[in-house]
């Protein structure tokens, strides 16, 4: 396997400058004390401790630790080369304890048990795989290109929706600001001149009395809605009604259950080609899907498949979840025994529907943004000038 220049000029420079004293005081769990230290050390702790590591960080790990072991550096000084090279503080600590337990005769994959909130099932199933079958170099380099194709969906995802967010957001603010401030002090004109005013007047005139006088208890509802609301999708039957009625929202939904095939078969087929069985790759796949609607599915056709079913037999029974492209491709894969190669192709498909997707939505909420805004612009144009127009023809 050919490794890309920049990763090996990355390499170079790390291996000039790394010295085995390079870190001091790594913290390293299980082994670093946590007693006696300072306070702004426990806050330091308490942060890291439960930070996240980014996809993109974990994609680098993952390459530049495929491209040292292809350059021949055992698994050991790898690591501790990328203990110079990691800025992520979680990551560090994460490398730091790696490096100890291999050191005291942990497997890689083993050590990475230590991290499933960090290293999902998948990726320390494949691992642990890879090392029983001496793979582990390329199978290193499949999970750096799964994760990098993962964080350009969801940059794109990001990018697509950072704009009618930002749009609605500003719109809820001025709808505040209007209802809060402006429309008062036009109800004390319009009192002052005994102006009839219309229906539509009266309606925002009375959200906004209410608004004013009960400020308190609206923001109190609103923190006890936001609080009861993670509590119900925390709930098992909470997170998968959730789920459900995601995947049936108009236009959003149809992309939501495009990214969750996508990420049922890319999983599917990495599993399978690193050499598990596909009842195992099944369950992996199951709890990485991130969707409790699929997850229930996968698990159904795990059950099916150690009966003797076909996988595309069982995923067939819910079109509205896999389409019908997908089972049948899935169907000629396991007659032809290639069901990882293909999931991998059916993976790459979908991949660029997405894309697509994403690009057509972009497109449409444009025209649908500014149709909103102007109809709420002119909903409260109506509101407030309709009496001011009658208050001033009656003067005149």
């Amino acid at each position: 396997m050919s490794i890309p220049q920049k990763h090996l000029d990355e390499l170079q420079k790390l291996l000039g400058k790394v010295q085995e004293a390079a870190v001091d005081e790594v913290f390293i769990y299980g082994v670093t004390s946590r007693t006696g230290r300072t306070l702004r050390q426990r806050i330091d702790d308490f942060l890291i401790d439960r930070s996240s590591v980014p996809i993109a960080e974990k994609a680098y790990f993952f390459q530049l630790l495929a491209t040292m072991i292809h350059a021949g550096i055992p698994l050991l000084r790898s690591l501790k080369i990328l203990l110079v090279k990691t800025e992520n503080r979680r990551l560090k600590r994460i490398i730091a304890t790696l490096g100890h337990d291999i050191e005291h005769g942990a497997s890689f994959s083993d050590a990475l048990n230590r991290f499933p909130e960090i290293f999902s099932d998948s990726q320390r199933g494949v691992l642990r795989s890879a090392e029983a079958t001496g793979s582990l170099e390329q199978t290193l380099y499949k999970i750096a290109d799964n994760l990098e194709r993962q964080q350009g969906l969801q940059s794109k995802l990001t990018a697509a929706l950072l704009y009618p967010v930002t749009v609605f957001i500003a719109l809820i603010v001025s709808v505040g600001i209007i209802l809060t401030f402006v429309v008062p002090r036009m109800q004390e004109l319009f009192n002052e001149n005994t102006i009839e005013m219309p229906p539509i007047t009266r309606f925002f005139l009375t959200i906004s009395l209410w608004l004013t006088t009960n400020w308190w208890l609206f923001l109190i509802l609103t923190i006890f809605a936001v609080i009861g609301f993670h509590f119900y999708v925390s709930s098992p039957e909470g997170r998968f009604s959730w789920d459900f009625h995601k995947l049936r929202i108009p236009f959003v939904g149809k992309l939501l259950r495009t990214i969750y095939v996508l990420r049922f078969v890319e999983s599917l087929g990495l599993l399978i080609e690193s050499g598990l069985p596909i009842n195992r790759a099944l369950e992996y796949v199951s709890q990485s899907i991130g969707n409790e609607v699929y997850k229930v599915k996968t698990y159904e056709a795990l059950a099916n498949v150690q009966t003797g079913s076909p996988l595309s037999a069982t995923l067939a029974t819910a079109p509205f979840l896999f389409p019908e492209t997908v089972t049948n491709m899935l169907a000629v894969a396991e007659q032809s025994a290639s069901l990882g190669d293909i999931s991998i192709k059916v993976g790459r498909h979908y991949q660029h529907e997405v894309d697509d997707t994403l690009k057509r939505m972009t497109t449409l909420l444009g025209p649908i943004l500014i149709l909103v805004i102007g109809s709420a612009v002119a909903f409260f144009a109506i509101a407030i000038l309709s009496p001011i127009f009658s208050l001033t023809t009656s003067i005149t």
